[in-house]
């Protein structure tokens, strides 16, 4: 089975998808890495030399490629499910997990990483941080609310977030299991 972790930049989805992954054995892959070998270069130059338009092209050519002969978990780029094809690829070829913050979670975590390497948010100061993140999360959460499963993170531990992830994806290995 592939499972793809959806929510906003920050939330935790490489993290949570490295730890899952491991705990089951399934490979990983995130999105994100997977542009930057493609194209050659880090998002923010894919940002830089070639503007938004590009870099979400190079998402959706990544997210089509990923194998799906093996169990996958996929931490997919913030914006990657806000495209209509994305989010049919994933539905069609696994589940779909959303690992929801809050608003003000988010923009703690936002300000306490490297902005330079997040290309939406290089240069921002906290007011700036603050408005980018609530337009975006209010777009976003129509995309992010069609996943099978929401996980809210706040006030909970990794082992916690982890655990109710693995309880979910071996509900569906178990129903496999009974069909075959």
């Amino acid at each position: 089975m592939t499972v793809y972790l959806i929510g906003f930049m920050g939330c935790g989805k490489s993290s949570t998808g490295r730890r899952v992954a491991r705990a089951l054995g399934y490979a990983f892959a995130d999105t994100d890495r997977l542009v930057e070998e493609a194209a050659g270069k880090s998002i923010a130059r894919i940002f830089a030399e070639e503007g938004e338009a590009a870099f979400r092209q190079l998402e959706t050519e990544v997210l089509a490629a990923i194998a799906q002969d093996a169990d996958t978990v996929v931490a997919t780029g913030g914006g990657l499910p806000c495209n209509e094809r994305n989010l049919t690829l994933m539905r069609e070829r696994g589940r779909i997990v959303y690992l929801s913050r809050s608003q003000e979670r988010l923009v703690q975590i936002l300000l306490a990483c490297r902005r330079d390497r997040r290309p939406r948010i290089a240069g921002l100061d906290e007011a700036g941080i603050r408005e980018y993140v609530a337009a975006t999360l209010r777009e976003r959460l129509r995309f992010y609310s069609q996943a099978d499963l929401t996980i809210a993170c706040d006030g909970k531990s990794n082992r916690q977030i982890t655990d109710r992830l693995i309880r979910f994806i071996r509900s569906y290995d178990d129903r496999s299991t009974e069909e075959a």
